[in-house]
């Protein structure tokens, strides 16, 4: 097993703009990017021994602005895409709280030859 967050960090450290670890540390500093593992499971074995990882990671894109969202969405979709991994879908969110903070979120999907 590999911890796919290391690789995912890396990919995403490339951004026009801070990356974190699973949650924003402070609202009044974004744009941000955050990410955190979904799922990770065995993808293939032989000889009793894993050789393939299945993983799924989400990345959260926070923003001041719709537009901005958009824009960084783009640029996540094309870095996390050259690292290898497949979008499998992203969707518009909204803070619960009412704050003028637009958020989308991004799952995606790779396997992993260990």
């Amino acid at each position: 097993m590999v911890d796919v967050n290391v690789e995912v960090g890396e990919i995403l450290s490339a951004a026009e703009c801070a990356v974190e670890y699973q949650y924003p540390t402070d609202f009044t500093k974004i744009p941000v990017i955050t990410y955190y593992t979904l799922t990770e499971g065995m993808g293939m074995t032989a000889d009793n021994d894993e050789i393939i990882q299945d993983a799924s990671v989400q990345a959260d894109i926070w923003c001041a602005s719709a537009k901005e969202c958009g824009a960084l969405a783009v640029e996540v979709n094309s870095l996390m895409s050259a690292g290898g991994w497949n979008r499998q879908f992203s969707m518009d969110q909204k803070r619960a709280d009412g704050e003028n903070v637009y958020h989308k979120t991004m799952r995606f999907n790779k396997s992993v030859t260990l």
